[in-house]
């Protein structure tokens, strides 16, 4: 519809180009509904983009099931010189199929970077695979700098990081009439722009079938009257194709068959009579139902996919069938397998073309897994598995959903395939979902054991459910027979699994000796999976232990593990352990970029425990900037999670508690206090613990404090350190724990035994300092309210540098308290001392709140309330305040 009311989008995509010519790429999606002129306006501007001379390469998703992964992108690159075969899909050694996809996807986006200035438009992105999307958002997030710009078209925008969406509105009344005044040979009567409008909706596709049908009969010059229009646009489609002849009707339904894009050579020998095709589609495409690329006169396409869909639907159920069984004949041994499968099972209709079909489904699916698009492997498994009823087929869907992220489906199965297989099948059916626990995968290692017998690997696996189940005594067990079992089978990967099941249910606090021994031996294995999972164990340890220096060098190793194997996994392994040396370090803006840089790696992973690990990350964060109240209200998974979960409860409150959230801490006490007795021994217990202690002391409840220390306290030497979350030395809450049960000379052991311990973590020694500043305080011995103010002093020397506002604050409130300095006519809150310190450090009202993530208005309120208990009048009466009370304990 040429360029009516489009206008304003053709001159943001020209902005656009131009842009990325200069070196700022960028990514623009058209999206509006099916026929809305999203095609129509790309071409435009890719016309104009080719007259400024920019090389256009363009791609089309379709929506046949038997097109392979990355389709518009093989498209896209086959006329780019030198890129051609970017996306060829050939696992390393060990290799993970998640990690050569992602490999392979990183590889095209730096190429397509380097090859200078492109215009990339893919077009039906609603049916692009999920490998496509995967790899256009991967493009996204890399195309700033570059001298890219990606055009895509979607019925609806989807996720697409940075890019700018164009939606394309239905045509105005207006539009809908200067069309009718460009399209008419003659005047058109006024009246007609109103009912084209109301009869089409605006949408360009309906005007432009109503407006043909008008000009054919002659109407325009004369007013409006009814016009015979179906509701929907087959009847117009219908309508258009009975202009054609009927064989050209007839081979319009074979191309209809084959697909959004017609094989001229595959429909000739599926035709009826070969030797006519080429007049017929000489008639489709005068008629405008066809269209073609000159440069690919072998390939024709629908008009309107639209117009394809209808005439599909229009074929009778046994014409349907037989096109099906010609145009798989005729596509033969080459052509795609997933094409050839989709033919074969819209023409099954009797035993040998349903073997035919079944056959077909699995060499498409074994076709899909080798290039790494599992959820195309999980619908020709399950077409074959319709079919055929072979559990062979159900175990191979479900070994594809696992790798697809689709755990419910391929549990399901697992658990059909041990309703109809056999031993060896219920053996494989168990270890087919690894890594994860369900209630549903527990029950299919039990029925496997049952029906096979106690297999090792099989026994490592039931044994690691059972752990994540909290049945620790089963689990250690079974474990151990695991490893017995393993050792005399002498089979590394039964080996593997029984050292990964045995980790599992070692409590590294209360035998650490073990843990390492488990840690070494998988290294040793030479697999590539269980060392990965070693190095992580042995950063865990080595955290735990307080020896960053052995942490470091195994990051190091682990580092070069993951450059080694390229698997996105082992990278976001390394990512968090580099985050929580980040922490450890006290450079949070760096940890918190690292953090976010795992969680994203881990959502394009499919791992569905990203979430609950960067939560718990981001509580430590919180711990020690002072967000305390913002985490808790973006923490919604952890809120939930807190009534089922120890572990969630414990840290739920913890931030709670930092927070001065006195009811918060109440419910999360409410939640934790029943599962104490029934703790499970892992190596979360003794933080569960730990943190339990410190909010039963906050709320008074003395008994359950020391209930909570005594079982504790002979782990005061190790810290509460894992890649996963970050608490510092357990002598220092230990030590709050004991001050606040009256134990003051035993509580100021701990604290200066912490102060040792996080010597070489600024943040957390400002953390010891502090409790070690109030322990003494507490005790208030000869000589403690001296130390109390020194200890105070360092912790926010120490918070001030690292930008802990809180500790900064409280630690100051302890220095006033200690040097005898009071606040004027009234105490200020510990909120109203933070904000008093940066209003003498300079900050205005805006920057406050953007430190402290409080409104402005906010802010004033505080700033107004200091002024008037310090009886002061303005800001820089404040700065002279805050150096009075620093001087006085200087």
């Amino acid at each position: 519809m040429g360029l009516v009311a489009r206008v304003p989008e053709i001159v943001t995509l020209d902005r656009l180009r131009a842009a990325a010519a200069a070196g700022a790429g960028a990514a623009v999606l058209v999206t509006g509904e099916a026929g809305i002129g999203k095609t129509a306006l790309v071409e435009e501007a890719v016309a104009r983009a080719g007259a400024a001379g920019a090389t256009v390469l363009t791609g089309r998703a379709v929506p046949d099931e038997g097109a392979p992964a990355w389709w518009p992108w093989l498209r896209l690159l086959e006329d780019a010189p030198g890129l051609p075969d970017l996306l060829t899909a050939t696992p390393a050694e060990g290799e993970t199929p998640a990690a050569t996809r992602f490999r392979v996807a990183q590889r095209t986006v730096r190429a397509l970077r380097d090859a200078g200035h492109l215009v990339l438009v893919l077009e039906d992105l609603h049916w692009a695979d999920a490998a496509s999307m995967a790899l256009l958002r991967l493009l996204c997030t890399e195309i700033s700098g570059s001298r890219l710009l990606v055009v895509g078209t979607a019925r609806e925008a989807p996720d697409l990081p940075g890019a700018e969406v164009l939606r394309l509105e239905p045509l105005t009344p207006a539009a809908v009439g200067a069309w009718l005044a460009d399209r008419a040979a003659g005047p058109v009567h006024p009246s007609w722009a109103a009912e084209v409008h109301r009869l089409s909706g605006g949408n360009p596709l309906f005007v432009r079938e109503v407006v043909r049908r008008l000009v054919r009969a002659d109407r325009l010059h004369r007013p409006a009257g009814p016009v015979d229009v179906p509701a929907e646009l087959r009847g117009l489609v219908e309508r258009r194709l009975a202009d054609l002849s009927p064989g050209c009707r007839d081979l319009l339904g074979g191309a209809a068959a084959l697909g959004t894009e017609i094989d001229v050579a595959v429909l000739r020998a599926a035709a009826p009579h070969p030797d006519t095709v080429d007049a017929l589609l000489a008639e489709a495409l005068d008629a405008r139902v066809l269209t073609e690329d000159p440069w690919r006169p072998a390939r024709l396409r629908f008009a309107h996919e639209l117009v394809r869909q209808a005439r599909y639907a229009g074929l009778a159920r046994g014409e349907r069938i037989a096109w099906h069984h010609r145009l798989a004949d005729a596509l033969g041994a080459q052509a795609e397998p997933g094409e050839v499968a989709r033919h074969r099972v819209r023409a099954a209709v009797d035993p040998p073309s349903v073997a035919a079909a079944v056959a077909a489904c699995r060499d498409a699916a074994a076709a899909a897994t080798r290039g790494l698009d599992f959820a195309e492997a999980v619908r020709w498994y399950g077409h074959a598995a319709d079919l055929g009823a072979d559990p062979a087929d159900l175990l191979a869907r479900a070994r594809a959903a696992y790798a697809d992220g689709r755990l419910d489906l391929a549990t399901a199965d697992c658990a059909a395939v041990l309703d109809a297989g056999g031993p060896s099948l219920a053996v494989e059916a168990a270890l087919v979902v690894r890594g994860v626990a369900t209630p549903a995968v527990l029950v299919l290692c039990e029925r496997a054991i049952a029906l096979a017998g106690r297999r090792p690997r099989v026994l490592a696996q039931y044994a690691f459910q059972l752990a994540e189940a909290g049945d620790l005594q089963r689990a250690h067990a079974i474990s151990a027979e695991a490893m017995a079992l393993a050792e005399r089978s002498a089979d590394v990967q039964d080996v593997a699994a029984a050292v990964h099941a045995r980790h599992q249910v070692v409590d590294p606090f209360e035998d650490p000796a073990e843990a390492y021994a488990l840690a070494d031996r998988g290294c040793a294995l030479g697999l590539p999976d269980a060392e990965l999972w070693a190095r992580t164990w042995l950063i865990d340890l080595h955290l735990m232990a307080g020896d960053q220096a052995a942490a470091d060098a195994e990051t190091t190793r682990l580092a070069a593990l993951t450059d080694r194997l390229g698997w996105p996994l082992a990278r976001w392994h390394l990512l968090r352990a580099r985050a929580t040396r980040a922490l450890l370090a006290g450079l949070f803006t760096e940890a918190e970029r690292l953090a976010l840089e795992g969680r994203e790696l881990a959502v394009r992973m499919q791992d569905r425990a990203a979430a609950t690990v960067f939560h718990a990350f981001t509580a430590d964060l919180a711990f020690h900037t002072g967000r305390s109240e913002r985490f808790l209200d973006e923490a919604v998974p952890l809120r939930a999670a807190m009534h089922e979960v120890p572990v969630a409860a414990a840290q739920f409150g913890r931030i709670a508690l930092d927070a001065g959230l006195t009811d918060v801490v109440a419910e999360s006490w409410q939640s934790l206090r029943p599962a104490l007795a029934g703790l499970p021994r892992d190596g979360k217990r003794t933080y569960i613990l730990v943190t339990a202690g410190e909010l039963a002391a906050s709320l008074g409840d003395e008994e359950a404090a020391r209930e909570c220390y005594e079982r504790t306290v002979r782990y005061a030497h190790f810290h509460l350190n894992t890649t996963t979350s970050c608490y510092g030395a357990a002598a220092r809450p230990l030590g709050v724990i004991a001050s606040r049960l009256g134990e003051h000379d035993t509580a100021v052991a701990h604290l200066e035994a912490a102060v040792a311990m996080d010597a070489g973590s600024p943040p957390f020694l400002a953390h010891a300092r502090l409790g070690q500043a109030r322990a003494l305080v507490a005790r208030a011995a000869p000589g403690d309210r001296q130390r109390a103010r020194e200890a105070a002093g360092q912790a926010v020397a120490i918070a001030r540098r690292l930008g802990m506002t809180r500790v900064a604050a409280d630690g100051q409130a302890l220095v006033d308290e200690t040097a005898g300095v009071r606040a004027g006519t009234g105490a200020l809150t510990a909120r109203e001392r933070e904000i008093a310190h940066l209003v003498a450090d300079g900050l205005a009202n805006r920057a406050i709140a953007d430190r402290l993530v409080l409104s402005e208005r906010t802010v004033e309120t505080h700033v107004r309330n200091l002024l008037a208990k310090l009886g002061l009048t303005n800001r820089t009466q404040v700065a002279a305040w805050v150096r009075t009370v620093s001087q006085h304990w200087h």
